[in-house]
């Protein structure tokens, strides 16, 4: 029989990467997304073994629902790939709170709400892996990306926790931390950072420049299937690793994030950031200059 495995956000990127991946190397895949018909492009993929489950994982029911889905089949989940996520980007000083909610509403609630609906089943198989996709982002925080990077911080946290608490029992807990990735999430971050470059909004110049430099992140990027790579094999590895860099190159970053002073650091992302030339201006709301 295939192992089970449920992915949340599998509509698009490396939601569908993962599912798509899996599926191939023979897991009996779960993808759950909002809507269903948005994991339409799913249907037969890999000799049918990928099933569409309608899941919005800050609600409680329907995160219930969809367990409840499951589970009439029969089936014991053996991994849980949290990967649903949203992107909040903006100055930590005009960023409405409301924003910040719905941040952490998805992306560290979320994950936790799932996390406890299907521990109860592995708990009683006494096997089982849960991948948490982070982000480098929750290792090394750029400006204007407070919310984002504060909720992966979080998912660090989280994932730690869960590893120590659950190893006992028979389960494994990793995190997986993509850089940049070629997918359409770069999109809606630049969308969240439009909003903060109006005439007038105190950041303006400088979230021009930041979203100038961040445009050429994502599409310049691996495809994620180097994510779904190392999602496999924390899902498969005998012993597998606590954290997995995705692409591997930026394992380099993250070490001199360890390493090296936070002022020269600073300075690192002000230069390529194209920061550095408005690092004096009074008034960032004026002048991309």
């Amino acid at each position: 029989m295939h192992q089970s495995v449920l992915i949340t956000g599998a509509s698009s990127g490396i939601g569908e990467a993962c599912a798509i991946f899996l599926a191939h190397k023979g897991f009996r895949v779960y993808a759950a997304a909002r809507r269903l018909d948005k994991l339409r492009n799913l249907e037969g993929i890999a000799g049918g073994r990928i099933t569409p489950v309608a899941m919005d994982v800050t609600d409680d029911e329907s995160v219930a629902d969809a367990i409840e889905t499951i589970t009439s089949d029969g089936v014991s989940l053996y991994g849980l790939v949290n990967n649903a996520g949203v992107s909040v980007m903006g100055p930590i000083e005009t960023t409405p709170i409301e924003e910040w909610r719905r941040q952490y509403e998805t992306n560290v609630f979320g994950l936790v709400r799932v996390t406890q609906a299907v521990l109860p089943m592995m708990r009683a198989a006494g096997r089982g892996r849960i991948v948490n996709i982070g982000s480098i982002a929750g290792r090394i925080a750029a400006p204007f990306q407070g919310a984002y990077a504060s909720s992966k911080h979080a998912v660090e946290g989280v994932t730690d926790a869960l590893r120590r608490e659950v190893e006992p029992m028979g389960l494994k807990v990793s995190l997986v931390r993509p850089g940049f990735i070629n997918t359409p999430f770069g999109h809606q971050e630049q969308e969240s950072l439009e909003a903060h470059t109006a005439e007038g909004e105190p950041y303006a110049g400088a979230v021009r420049k930041f979203k100038a430099w961040h445009a050429k992140g994502h599409p310049n990027a691996p495809g994620p299937n180097v994510v779904a790579e190392a999602v496999h094999a924390a899902l498969t590895a005998e012993h597998p690793y606590s954290r997995y860099t995705a692409p591997a190159k930026n394992l380099g970053p993250l070490v001199m994030r360890n390493l090296l002073p936070s002022a020269v650091a600073d300075r690192i992302f002000k230069r390529l950031t194209g920061l550095a030339d408005i690092e004096k201006k009074p008034n960032l709301g004026k002048s991309d200059n």
